[in-house]
């Protein structure tokens, strides 16, 4: 008897699961209006009522499906923080890893990422999550500035999240190819990079000794 209710249970996860995977199948075909019980239902191969017996309400499915996508980008990510990377490199080789890394994630991909991430933040209940991922996204880009060998990579860790985020944000609209968002980039990296050490004192009055236009 226990066996054959935790193979019901089994089944009850699975199918529940496969309709969460098929509801951002739909958002991403279509955004939120494309989730309906009768497109999930189908898309997951699943009688039509299927979706009703899960969820109480589409806003509930939406919710669901758009907060396991985070959860399973949080850990994807926690996995990645905790691969030994071994001896430090260097800013030279990032072009050609930020290049490949481009080309594997097309901007479809981080299309669908973006529209996730946002319509995830938009949900009261999901807001700890996407600032869990947002951390987790820190996190990892300190551990890659302590291989670059800066001492202090907790204060970059952020603004280079922001320009990661902004390249993706950016790529959506064709204005450059890969190659020059990866190059420019990695400028933008390289920049803070040497920055840092100067610190905010030495910055301020580099800016301010900024030639000026003539009024």
């Amino acid at each position: 008897m226990a066996i054959r209710a935790q193979l019901s249970q089994e089944r009850s996860r699975l199918r529940r699961d496969e309709l969460l995977a098929a509801a951002i199948e739909l958002f991403a075909e279509g955004g939120s209006r494309a989730i309906t019980h009768r497109a999930v239902a189908a898309r997951a191969g699943l009688p039509s009522a299927t979706t009703t017996y899960y969820f109480e309400s589409i806003d509930d499915l939406i919710r669901e499906a758009l907060g396991a996508h985070i959860e399973k980008w949080i850990r994807d990510l926690e996995a990645l923080t905790t691969i030994d990377t071994g001896a430090a490199v260097s800013l030279d080789d990032a072009p050609a890893f930020i290049s490949h890394l481009l080309a594997v994630r097309r901007p479809e991909i981080a299309a669908l990422e973006l529209a996730i991430f946002l319509a995830a933040a938009r949900v009261p209940e999901l807001r700890d999550d996407t600032a869990r991922a947002m951390q987790v996204l820190e996190e990892l880009s300190t551990k890659l500035l302590t291989r670059v060998g800066v001492t202090e990579p907790g204060a970059l860790a952020g603004s280079i999240v922001a320009l990661m985020l902004g390249t993706a944000l950016r790529r959506q609209s064709g204005l450059h190819a890969d190659d020059v968002e990866a190059r420019q980039l990695v400028s933008a990296i390289r920049s803070l990079v040497a920055a840092q050490p100067l610190g905010p004192d030495a910055v301020d009055r580099a800016i301010t000794d900024l030639p000026r236009e003539p009024q």
